[in-house]
């Protein structure tokens, strides 16, 4: 009866969804579920013997991905939203977009449902780039475990990032979230004067801009609407975390990250500049259901210490 009544409570929330007002994600098959052992099936032996194999295990559920704790707390904050105001609009609206076929994505709907997901879109696209249908979805964020999505829907200003699949522990609620600053929540423009000019001259950089806001980066779209989800509680009743994990040096390049954020109306409830020191430690006290970085050596210090992480690539 509770499991009936989880799934009848996911029917009406998703029903309440509309896509102009909510916070879309999309995020593909091998994203929310571990489908290693699969893809290498598909690549090795083909469509055909993939689709043959998801058929004949079509009611065997599929084991956790990446993205699924972070799929898991989004419905956790839909669930408190709507408790708070059973009218509210402003929610999460998950959609799965999968190159799989419809006869082989019956093992992909059945696993939502094993797992009580609050999913009730998905989008099974035999296209090469599936991305052309994210924006007539409205998705506001696109998690990919291929490379190639993910800078396609990137191209098409679509906020993206690769999940790498890894086993996790599944996070306790509330919602946490971490972003790295340069090229994921702010412009790439600080990084281009460290390459050129080396660290002196990104310091030098900074002092002098302090006063002028940073450029958006790929990702400060979905955070400003994370955001403004978090803003409708108060700090201590909220169903969501935000935190900024940046390798700049606080006492040189904080003050410009922080007035940033603050023109910008984006409260972020912790900062930590870590002045180039590994994000590992910080990043397991945390505890995040999802980190987000354009390092892929941040991305790897994350990952050995099991926080799910998604990869924002600088240049496709």
């Amino acid at each position: 009866m509770l499991a009936l009544d989880r799934l009848r409570w996911g029917a009406e929330a998703a029903l309440a969804k509309d896509p102009s007002e909510a916070l879309v994600i999309a995020v593909t098959t091998r994203a929310i579920f571990n489908l290693e052992e699969e893809h290498k099936l598909y690549l090795e032996k083909g469509k055909e013997e993939y689709t043959r194999h998801q058929k004949s295990n079509q009611d065997k559920p599929l084991q956790p991905g990446t993205a699924f704790a972070f799929i898991q707390a989004a419905q956790y904050v839909n669930k408190k939203i709507l408790e708070s105001n059973p009218a509210e609009k402003d929610l999460f609206d998950i959609l799965v977009l999968s190159n799989n076929s419809p006869e082989s994505g019956v093992r992909i709907i059945n696993s939502t449902k094993h797992y009580g997901l609050e999913i009730s879109k998905f989008c099974f696209v035999s296209d090469e780039d599936s991305t052309q249908y994210l924006k007539s979805h409205g998705v506001k964020l696109f998690l990919s475990a291929d490379r190639t999505d993910v800078c396609n829907a990137l191209r098409r200003g679509v906020s993206a990032a690769l999940v790498f699949q890894q086993e996790v522990q599944a996070p306790s609620t509330p919602l946490r979230v971490v972003f790295d600053g340069d090229a994921v929540l702010f412009s790439d423009e600080t990084d281009q004067v460290f390459r050129e000019q080396g660290l002196e001259g990104a310091v030098q950089y900074e002092r002098a801009m302090e006063a002028v806001p940073m450029g958006e980066g790929p990702l400060k779209a979905f955070a400003m609407h994370l955001g403004k989800m978090r803003n409708k509680f108060s700090q201590e009743k909220s169903p969501i975390r935000t935190y900024l994990v940046t390798a700049r040096s606080g006492r040189d390049m904080g003050i410009r990250a922080i007035k940033t954020l603050r023109e910008w109306g984006l409260a972020i409830d912790e900062a930590f500049f870590m002045d180039g020191a590994p994000k590992g430690p910080i990043l397991a006290q945390i505890q995040p259901h999802i980190f987000f970085d354009d390092g892929l050596h941040n991305i790897q210090g994350a990952r050995n210490v099991g926080v799910p992480s998604a990869w924002v690539p600088s240049c496709c």
